[in-house]
């Protein structure tokens, strides 16, 4: 298992492991493990915060502290004898004895909620060495001893048919949304391979060469997309008073381009077009990820974090403002809310990512009641994911999946990248999504539209919309070799070789291969410059650029509806019907729980 570090929305940096599925022990009877990424030192717990701890960390507001000293002592005080009490209890002994003092991880808070639905979503639990501090913590190790240890404390009690579930513990998984070693996210940034590695890797490799769909910069020559509702007071709404339907980016924000205005870190502005202020009444953004100290270094400035000095560009430098071109040439009378999730690395805890997602669930209600300052999401756009270790425990109900119902029981519509290693490897999020049968569309006798066909009506609800996922095609209408797939993935879209917006303030540190004074008239003469975006325009590659097509098509469907329907659709409904307009996912006869 191999070890790195990242930075959290708090500042500092966690310890990460790659886990190897060659160096684990597993129990008899164990379902297999597969390689995955996470952080090393914290856990994630599903259920209730207990009640003794929550009564010690409430403040003089009744709300928890974001950490503090309070948090350490909390847990501190264990029974040092006897079988373990509660599940809590028993993971404190199992750390204990393999030398780790837990804590009560409060750098975000907990994610048990009173004012959306008194939804729980659960809480995280730091492993800090109890004596040694040499000793390399590593959670996996702990779940493993809970695993073997804890089974009957770790499951609900079927007679308890009303009461919430049990805790169980999981993985602070890494999400990622760009390709990097085994664990392949999003979008497309080529590895280096020797030439002799076979088909379809090699062909998968192509994507990351400028003229093969790789990032490079272009020049536009069209105009602005044209709006059909005129500009109003506020971004959210069109002079005629008409609400635009509003499409959640969660990713890098957006940066500064003549289509959506000036960007500056420390001092964000809203435009006609994008949203960048969006917050909560704490006074912060509704996206955990800080802004960085230097400007140079913010993934929509300057792109330049991880190698501060020499570069080259981040992984995904104006990765978010790539996506918000997209949404804004499909659907220009979108307004786009900048949900700054992660920095240029491209990388977020899962635990990070699920306190961006359900502070955009508070913004999104709040706006729903009608408060000032908040407004409604119509749809939300994720572009990461991970690989889970024991992928036939997909269905687990931790705290991701939760939120993100969450968010569609609220009448969000949420839309996810598939992936981009050409496997048919669960990605999650994505892999939540129903099951279907993609068949060609009716009146297409080539095959080139194709519809979903659900496997199982009862992965559907009627109270709420689908997770729906896009892969990714190629120019020429074809599947991007590099896209994955599965019976998860709803539909394909345009993502290879796209042109889409990119920062008027990014230029890498590569310079032009030929530079020199012009002989006949001022300037110079130079061939292309491969990092330097001021033009504002780009091609890229990678099923993250697919993932906002869809979100853009929802959106001006939800708008369509929005202009037929003589009142205000309920949320839920309205929703359904822009899902089946834009993908042709219906579920028949609704029934059953969902996904």
């Amino acid at each position: 298992m191999s070890e790195s570090y990242i930075h959290d929305a708090a500042g500092g940096r966690r310890p990460v492991r790659h886990l190897d599925p060659d160096r684990v022990r597993r129990s008899p009877g164990a379902s297999r493990v597969q390689d995955t990424t996470y952080v090393a030192d914290r856990l994630i717990v599903r259920g209730d915060l207990p009640a003794p701890l929550r009564e010690r960390l409430a403040g003089d507001a009744g709300r928890l502290t974001a950490g503090g000293q309070e948090a350490v002592v909390a847990l501190d005080a264990w029974a040092e004898e006897g079988e373990p009490a509660t599940w809590l209890d028993g993971v404190r002994r199992i750390a204990t004895d393999m030398g780790y003092r837990v804590v009560y991880d409060g750098t975000l808070g907990d994610l048990a909620v009173d004012d959306v639905d008194d939804e729980t979503f659960g809480y995280a639990l730091r492993l800090l060495p109890a004596r040694d501090d040499d000793l390399e913590v590593d959670v996996w190790q702990v779940i493993e001893r809970i695993t073997e240890e804890l089974g009957d404390l770790d499951a609900p009690d079927p007679d308890d048919e009303g009461e919430r579930p049990a805790p169980r513990v999981a993985l602070d998984h890494v999400m990622r949304s760009q390709r990097r070693g085994k664990s392949t996210p999003l979008p497309f940034v080529p590895v280096s391979r020797p030439k002799s590695t076979p088909l379809p890797v090699s062909a998968i490799d192509e994507y990351g060469r400028p003229g093969s769909g790789g990032l490079a910069p272009v020049r536009y020559l069209g105009g602005p997309p044209r709006r059909e509702l005129p500009d109003g007071e506020t971004p959210w709404v069109a002079a005629d008073g008409t609400r635009r339907p509003a499409v959640a980016i969660v990713d890098t924000g957006v940066g500064s381009h003549r289509w959506f205005g000036p960007y500056e870190p420390d001092d964000p502005q809203d435009s006609a077009v994008v949203v960048r202020t969006a917050s909560l009444d704490d006074g912060r953004p509704v996206g955990t990820f800080p802004v960085p100290d230097l400007k140079s270094e913010d993934a929509e400035y300057g792109g330049l974090s991880v190698d501060p000095l020499t570069g080259p560009l981040d992984p995904v430098a104006g990765h978010g403002t790539f996506m918000a071109g997209i949404v804004h040439q499909v659907c220009p009378d979108a307004v786009i809310v900048a949900v700054r999730a992660f920095g240029g690395s491209g990388d977020i805890p899962e635990w990070q990512m699920l306190h961006t997602l359900w502070r955009l669930l508070r913004f999104h209600r709040r706006g729903q009641s009608g408060e000032a300052g908040y407004h409604p999401i119509d749809v939300a756009v994720l572009a990461m994911g991970y690989y889970h270790e024991q992928p036939e425990d997909y269905g687990y109900d931790g705290p991701l999946r939760r939120v993100l119902r969450a968010l569609r029981r609220a009448g969000v519509v949420v839309v996810v990248a598939s992936g981009n290693d050409g496997t048919t490897r669960p990605m999650f999020p994505a892999a939540w999504a129903p099951h279907v049968v993609r068949r060609p569309a009716p009146g297409r006798a080539d095959g080139g539209t194709t519809v979903p066909v659900p496997v199982d009506d009862r992965q559907l609800s009627a109270d709420h919309p689908p997770l729906v996922v896009a892969g990714a095609t190629n120019p020429d209408g074809t599947t991007a070799v590099f896209s994955n797939d599965g019976p998860w993935v709803t539909c394909v879209r345009p993502g290879a070789a796209v042109v889409s917006t990119m920062p008027e303030t990014i230029d890498g540190p590569e310079t032009p291969q030929v530079s020199l004074p012009e002989r006949l008239r001022p300037g110079t003469r130079a061939s292309v410059d491969p990092d330097d975006f001021t033009g504002g325009f780009a091609t890229w590659s990678g099923t993250s650029f697919a993932a906002p097509y869809l979100a853009a098509e929802v959106a001006a469907a939800r708008l369509e509806g929005a202009r037929r329907a003589a009142a205000q659709a309920e949320p839920v409904g309205a929703a359904w019907d822009a899902v089946t307009t834009a993908t042709h996912l219906s579920g028949g006869a609704i029934g059953g729980s969902g996904v």
